[in-house]
């Protein structure tokens, strides 16, 4: 099957790049710090999916978690059977 252009016809304008909700990281961290225990992708993407009502891609969720690691914010648990996240403390607790 072939597809012919029809003379004069414009191609659809793209639209804007989609974007991160600019309140995304505040709303993660406050979700975190308020409920604290162990976060996984799954977490990270119920509560995406709740506060926004669209699905956030696991690859992405693991990026956010990932990156929080990084700055120190939260440790990482990376059992053979389960990776997840837990808030860093300054208490002294290995949790």
């Amino acid at each position: 099957m072939t597809t012919t252009v029809q003379a004069g016809a414009e191609a659809p304008a793209a639209g804007p790049a989609p974007g991160w909700p600019p309140d995304w990281d505040r709303v993660l961290d406050t979700a975190i710090r308020t409920w604290g225990g162990k976060w996984d992708t799954a977490r990270v993407q119920q509560l995406y999916l709740v506060r926004y009502g669209r699905r956030l891609y696991r690859d992405d969720a693991r990026a956010f978690l990932s990156r929080r690691a990084r700055q120190g914010v939260m440790r990482l648990h990376d059992k053979p059977n389960a990776r997840y996240y837990t808030l860093r403390t300054t208490k002294g607790n290995p949790s």
